[in-house]
């Protein structure tokens, strides 16, 4: 995933999982794609046994009760602020703010590194259908995070990368009810700028961070 894809890819909150492909065509900056519980297929419920740090998990059922306020984001500057070894080094470099979606983009000099967290207000947690749907369109593969932190806020984080494995090309989402956090941690390598996925500790504290606002 280049620094340009990352840059252009649209995000946009909706109820139904049919509406993933609109979402991940346009080309707005904001609006957080957040793909919505549909209750007539199986969730990956937060808290749920696992056994390995995959998408194979037991079956959960229905909607997450409540909801989590949308962060009180009014400048990246703050949002840096919350983060700053996650962005260490970098300028801010981009900036949308709305109420319920943020986008902040920031880069460091000399072709260093780059990095951009994106909040959108979300439904509810994505269903397993939504994210292995997700996965084929992106040609990424979801790898379930299990963090005790997510299951304090009844979160579900997954790692999207080329092969499965942590720190490789792709990027993170941290979702809660109400609230979807994506994550960028970009690198200038032989093949060009590109996105990986931060690690699984760092995607889960920046999330915490940012919902903490």
């Amino acid at each position: 995933m280049t620094r340009n894809q990352i840059f252009t890819r649209r995000r946009a909150a909706s109820r139904a999982t049919t509406a993933l492909a609109a979402c991940l065509v346009g080309a707005s900056l904001l609006a957080g794609c957040a793909i919505a519980i549909d209750d007539t297929h199986d969730a990956l419920t937060p808290g749920e046994d696992s056994s390995s740090n995959d998408m194979d998990v037991s079956d959960g059922v229905g909607t997450l009760s409540t909801t989590t306020p949308f962060p009180r984001i009014t400048s990246c500057d703050q949002v840096a602020g919350a983060l700053a070894s996650f962005v260490s080094g970098m300028t801010l470099v981009g900036e949308s703010i709305a109420d319920d979606g943020v986008l902040c983009q920031w880069a460091a000099p000399d072709e260093g590194p780059f990095a951009s967290v994106t909040v959108a207000a979300a439904d509810d947690v994505p269903t397993r259908d939504a994210l292995e749907m997700q996965g084929t369109m992106l040609h990424l593969t979801p790898t379930r995070i299990d963090d005790p932190r997510l299951d304090d806020v009844r979160g579900l984080g997954v790692r999207w990368t080329t092969d499965g494995a942590p720190d490789s090309p792709g990027y993170s989402n941290v979702y809660v009810p109400g609230v979807s956090i994506e994550l960028h941690d970009g690198r200038h390598g032989g093949s060009g700028a590109e996105s990986y996925a931060p690690s699984d500790d760092t995607t889960v504290t920046v999330a915490l961070a940012v919902l903490g606002l």
